[in-house]
């Protein structure tokens, strides 16, 4: 939920009892679009493929514009400290990255199991094969929403690039914390009535052998 203005938010999730079991940003894209909203499922790794959760609000309508931007990006990637190295030469501690890395080390997960992430309220697209981003349209009070499908660990860094208003790299790059605010999470618990016929979601019954099975044994 934005509580002071505009904000971009870079989400992952695992599987709570199964951390291995987590968000596959490119095959969300995949059956869904580039860009998710209400009613649009994130879809979890092989070999689980199943939904982790359904969007059920957005209140974000920003369509697309003039130059095919949309919102809630799964064409990106979070920032890191690496590629800011690479570009800059210089060291920077809190790129969402690193503030993913940091909220997992408690639940015993650690940089490996940070992924590819939803870039919540972030503008987007590709012009001629080249992404762009776009400030973020997101105004206190508004707020993205889902059901989880399953016990849930989600973890969420407010991007240190703010609103995306200002470039983060380049020779035009600016000190963005003036554009960075923070955002509100609210966990809610289902009305039992509402769960009436719903069931967690099952993985495809693929048996998993891959071509490796034995070949079959002669006749006697």
């Amino acid at each position: 939920m934005v509580i002071e203005g505009p904000q971009v938010a870079d989400l992952n999730v695992w599987n709570f009892n199964n951390p291995r079991e987590r968000f596959w940003a490119s095959r969300t894209r995949q059956l869904h679009a580039t860009h998710v909203s209400t009613f649009d499922r994130l879809w979890s790794c092989l070999p689980y493929l199943r939904p982790m959760l359904t969007i059920t609000g957005d209140s974000i309508q920003y369509g697309i514009d003039e130059d095919g931007g949309r919102c809630h990006d799964l064409l990106g990637t979070r920032c890191d400290p690496y590629v800011n190295r690479l570009l800059t030469g210089e060291d920077f501690d809190y790129h969402c990255h690193s503030n993913l890395t940091r909220a997992v080390l408690p639940f015993g997960l650690t940089e490996a199991d940070v992924h590819d992430v939803l870039n919540v309220f972030q503008v987007t697209g590709l012009v001629d094969g080249r992404y762009f981003m776009k400030a973020s349209p997101a105004q206190t009070g508004d707020f993205f929403e889902f059901f989880a499908e399953m016990d849930l660990l989600c973890a969420l860094s407010t991007c240190p690039g703010g609103d995306l208003s200002l470039p983060l790299w380049g020779p035009d790059a600016q000190d963005t914390i003036s554009v960075c605010r923070p955002l509100g999470i609210e966990v809610y618990e289902v009305d039992s009535e509402l769960l009436t016929g719903w069931s967690p979601p099952e993985s495809p019954p693929y048996d998993g052998q891959h071509g490796l099975r034995p070949p079959p044994q002669p006749q006697r």
